[in-house]
């Protein structure tokens, strides 16, 4: 029997999201994370990477990097519907509707392995970041793009229960999850600090009022213990070329690292 969280996931994007690829291209929050996301996997890529986009929804990421660089993307999501619009980019050429934690590819595929808002949809990453270990080549990169929440800073994750099929999560702890997959920590920072006091007072902020926002966060983010409470975390990391285990352990659930917090550098 499939899991509840994933069960709700699909069911929620397949009946709920036929627009999302337009929502993408218009909505200000989602335009900041392009600009947010894209340059960072770019600029740390080499030439002709290919990158896996899991839990990539309907590709609004993977268009603007594949049109930014000579990077390939090839997508990965539980919704057929999210599938569908991906394959309206022609540029956008591979697409698979699956399951992240069981991801249909041979092991050492890809160069990067990208995830934005994803890993806060299931209650503990570290399946499906032990899958992303086993497809990426030694070398490889992780990006990760959550959201971060203040409630969940005691536990590090916690559930929503108004919003069942998410879960809320810090990026400490998942930068600990990350290195427990077996990935070497290469940066771990957090955007939107400030737009989160722009969030009490209206639901809908401008593009321009989140460009504004990222001017004062530069000041407010070198001030000791701001630095961490964005309201987005960002999380780089690499899979060793000589990993401490081996695939097949890591395969077989053994856990490299017992961290469970990572500082933010």
């Amino acid at each position: 029997m499939e899991r509840r969280d994933k069960e709700l996931n699909r069911a929620h994007y397949d009946a709920h999201a036929a627009d999302d690829r337009v929502r993408a291209q218009v909505e200000p929050n989602r335009l900041h994370s392009l600009e947010i996301v894209v340059p960072w996997v770019v600029s740390s890529l080499g030439a002709n990477a290919r990158v896996i986009d899991i839990a990539g929804g309907s590709g609004a990421h993977a268009s603007q990097i594949v049109r930014s660089s000579s990077i390939s993307v090839v997508g990965v999501d539980i919704s057929e519907t999210m599938i569908r619009q991906r394959a309206e980019d022609p540029l956008l050429t591979e697409n698979v509707v699956a399951d992240m934690e069981a991801l249909p590819f041979v092991s050492g595929s890809f160069e990067g392995a990208l995830f934005v808002a994803a890993l806060h949809h299931v209650p503990d990453p570290l399946p499906t970041l032990r899958e992303a270990w086993r497809v990426l080549r030694p070398g490889g990169q992780i990006f990760v793009c959550e959201p971060n929440s203040l409630r969940a800073r005691r536990q590090g994750v916690a559930p929503i229960v108004e919003h069942p099929k998410e879960f809320r999560v810090t990026v400490g702890w998942l930068a600990g999850r990350i290195q427990e997959a077996g990935f070497e920590i290469d940066e771990v920072r957090t955007k939107r600090l400030s737009i989160r006091v722009v969030d009490l007072f209206t639901q809908s902020s401008s593009l321009g009022i989140f460009h504004l926002t990222d001017r004062i966060d530069r000041v407010l983010t070198v001030v000791p213990g701001l630095s961490h409470l964005g309201g987005v975390g960002l999380v780089r990391g690499t899979k060793p070329a000589q990993p401490a285990v081996s695939s097949d352990a890591q395969e077989d659930g053994a856990r490299p690292f017992a961290g469970q917090n990572v500082k933010l550098t």
